[in-house]
């Protein structure tokens, strides 16, 4: 039975053709190929005009793979023998279509797979290269604002200190707002630039909350009054007064939401509520919740107003960047938190998150404290004494003010150097209390000049409390600075209360 099987199938497989010299069909079996007795073979197919060739050839056989033969009808894809007979040549073609078909699905689902896999490649490489190009767009735009800015700031506070008229004090207030607000965007779009990036890392330190919440309403009750709405703000009695966790996120965070909230609101309230939901061991679980009475967001534009560079209309016509609720989610989801939003067209919005913060023990807040209490009682210095500082600074704006500010507390004798290179003969021939230090210097740069200074055998040159100044504020710059041997670095653009502190610290450090 088993034969006959194998007989039948072979006929549907396999079919032997015997042609002469000529070429000529003497003998064959099966029907794959349609032809009859005594029809000349080159005439079936292009393929078989390489008989006359072949057959001229000494060769005994001949093997020819994966050969197509369109037939009209239908393709055959065959495998072809061919073996030397003495009457002529004898021609053993193998049905295997289907393999072949087979075969080439399997291979273009691969070569697809692979082509698939480096476009995939290819993507990613061109996602980051836009986002490395888009780093150091905002790297460069960040450091080329912040010295200006830097001055501007500077200027406003040394006029502030000076007799002025009626007239002359409200334009400076409008100065010193738009300095602050633009200081803000420049944080706000570094911010988003590193949580893109990764580079953007929580920093927990003991901080009193109840006085930075009471900052908030002092300073949004005077925003809203001059907007004519009214600010209410309402903390639980549970909330804690010390608590860990990174202040400066968490500020950043409330106030996006309540400038976005001051922003859309025309008329009515605004409103901060703090709640307490939960505490156990040294973790607080806290409520934070801004409310509006604005217009409101329609719900299908709610689920984009949280995107980079996405906002809605405002009613006055306010302008903005965009940043401020993509900031707000990015910086809560590093903080294992989320924001949620409940709003209405015509019944203002709600803007609230969820957030676990640490309880200090005892001893370790009022540790902080005491470190706290001595720092604000010694930021000042000491009365009748004054301190020898080395300014070093390339930007004649920032070292007109800096220099200002510095002799204004009447504290320090001064030298001045725009030079890098003039840094390290200088701090040999003569001796400072403090080096003040661009880190972009011309001619070298300002960690350079501090990794020679911490390898100098002189005591008294190497320890020289260090105090380095950058427009690169990124926070692996910072760092690099500090493992540099900085003892602190300060982003510009700072104020003159921030740059006494920190001076006076290392003096009495």
């Amino acid at each position: 039975m088993l034969d006959h099987y194998k007989q039948d199938y072979n006929k549907q497989r396999q079919q032997f053709v015997l042609i002469d010299q000529l070429g000529l069909v003497l003998e064959y079996t099966g029907i794959l190929l349609p032809i009859k007795k005594g029809q000349n073979l080159k005439e079936l197919h292009p393929f078989f005009e390489s008989l006359d060739a072949l057959l001229a050839m000494p060769n005994p056989e001949f093997s020819f793979y994966c050969v197509h033969l369109d037939l009209g009808t239908e393709d055959l894809i065959a495998d072809i023998d061919m073996v030397r007979k003495k009457e002529g040549m004898l021609l053993v073609i193998h049905d295997l279509t289907e393999h072949y078909n087979s075969y080439q699905a399997v291979a273009q689902a691969r070569n697809e797979s692979i082509i698939n896999e480096e476009l995939i490649v290819l993507k990613n490489t061109e996602l980051e290269e836009r986002e490395r190009f888009k780093n150091l767009f905002i790297q460069n735009f960040s450091h080329e604002l912040r010295n200006p800015l830097m001055s501007s700031m500077a200027i406003t506070q040394i006029l502030s200190d000076t007799s002025l008229s009626s007239e002359q004090e409200q334009l400076l207030e409008v100065l010193r707002d738009s300095n602050t607000h633009l200081k803000l965007l420049l944080e706000d779009t570094l911010s988003i630039s590193m949580i893109a990036s990764g580079k953007l890392v929580m920093k927990n330190t003991l901080f009193n909350l109840h006085k930075m919440l009471d900052l908030l309403s002092f300073t949004y009750k005077t925003k809203a009054k001059a907007k004519g709405l009214q600010f209410t703000y309402k903390a639980a009695k549970q909330v804690p007064e010390y608590v860990e966790g990174d202040r400066l996120r968490l500020y950043q965070v409330l106030t996006n939401l309540l400038d976005n909230a001051l922003k859309y609101t025309v008329k009515g309230s605004v409103s901060l509520t703090v709640g307490f939901n939960q505490q156990w061991a040294n973790k607080v679980h806290l409520h934070f919740e801004v409310t509006d009475s604005g217009p409101g967001i329609p719900e299908d534009k709610q689920p984009t107003i949280f995107e980079t560079f996405s906002q809605l209309a405002s009613p006055d016509k306010q302008q903005g960047t965009g940043l401020g609720l993509a900031l707000v989610k990015g910086l809560l989801a590093l903080m294992d938190s989320t924001i949620v939003l409940h709003s209405a067209t015509g019944k203002g919005s709600t803007f609230s998150f969820d957030l676990g913060l640490k309880v200090p023990l005892q001893s370790a807040m009022q540790q902080q404290i005491d470190i706290g209490s001595a720092a604000t009682s010694r930021k000042m210095g000491s009365p009748g004494r004054k301190y020898k500082l080395l300014l070093v600074e390339d930007d004649e704006r920032v070292l007109t003010v800096l220099f200002k500010m510095l002799m204004d507390s009447d504290q320090f004798y001064i030298d001045v150097l725009t030079d890098g290179g003039e840094v390290l003969e200088t701090v040999i021939q003569n001796e400072y209390d403090l080096i003040l230090m661009d880190i972009n210097l011309p001619n070298t740069r300002g960690d350079h000049i501090t990794r020679i200074i911490r390898d100098f055998p002189f005591k008294n040159v190497k320890q020289l409390p260090i105090i380095g100044m950058t427009a690169y504020a990124y926070e692996d710059h910072m760092q690099a600075y500090k493992e540099a041997g900085m003892n602190t670095v300060l982003a510009k653009p700072f104020d003159k209360e921030e740059l006494l502190q920190n001076i006076f610290m290392l003096l009495h450090s």
